[in-house]
């Protein structure tokens, strides 16, 4: 997929009068509800918490938005709330466009004190962009959240040894695949400061059995082998 007329990523935000281009592969999302709640409650703590509980009017973005996200959670808080998504969505009280973040971020006319992408950095081409544009769309002082698979899941490891496709992290709608440590470079390297890095469990969670709280609460402190990663940052 060519970006901007041309095969590089686009490092600004994309006028709404563009044209939108749609990436096929991920048409099986349409109907897409978050489906549980394990990553979004973490990073709904981290950002109330980071913004000394208080959300009220703070402009939030959620990039590859969908039903049960965190832009639906803050909204009843009385956060300012937009989204985005390659298909379309139904989101009252959300200011959403409807766009292709391989083309950028779409111009909201204003500056981000939150952005939150949950498993979308995979999904997109030219990850490195996406970063640079996420970082161009936050204020000065803002938080970028991100959730991905894990490639270094335990699991995993051991379904790799065992000559076996990696759980969550591979799919033919995914173009990248990353561990804590490359997440959180290619973070850096878009000017950005890693400020915290949970994970969702490190073995499996309470949609399995109750005791799953036990491995969801144990990834924040072993996010390296969790399932999923998930990474704050800060815009300086």
């Amino acid at each position: 997929m060519k970006r901007d007329g041309v095969g590089t990523g686009v490092d600004r935000a994309v006028q709404p009068d563009e044209p939108a281009q749609s990436d096929p592969q991920q048409a099986v999302f349409s109907d897409f509800a978050v489906p549980d709640a394990i990553r979004i409650n973490k990073v709904e703590r981290f950002v109330t918490a980071w913004f000394h509980d208080s959300v009220r009017d703070l402009a939030v973005l959620e990039l590859g938005i969908a039903p049960g996200g965190l832009a639906e959670r803050l909204l009843v808080k009385g956060a300012s709330c937009y989204g985005v998504d390659i298909n379309k969505r139904s989101m009252p009280g959300i200011l959403f466009k409807q766009w292709d973040l391989n083309i950028g971020i779409p111009d909201f006319g204003r500056a981000f004190d939150v952005i939150f992408a949950g498993e979308v950095i995979e999904h997109v081409i030219d990850d490195a962009a996406f970063l640079r544009n996420c970082a161009n769309a936050l204020r000065s002082g803002g938080i970028l959240g991100i959730t991905t698979p894990n490639l270094a899941f335990s699991l995993n490891r051991l379904r790799l040894l065992a000559g076996r496709v990696p759980l969550f992290a591979y799919a033919p709608y995914h173009y990248h695949i990353y561990t804590v440590s490359t997440l959180k470079r290619m973070v850096e390297d878009a000017g950005l400061i890693t400020v915290g890095i949970k994970g969702s469990h490190v073995l499996f969670s309470r949609r399995r059995h109750r005791t799953g709280l036990i491995f969801e609460a144990a990834a924040d402190h072993f996010p390296t082998i969790a399932a999923h990663i998930i990474l704050f940052a800060l815009k300086p």
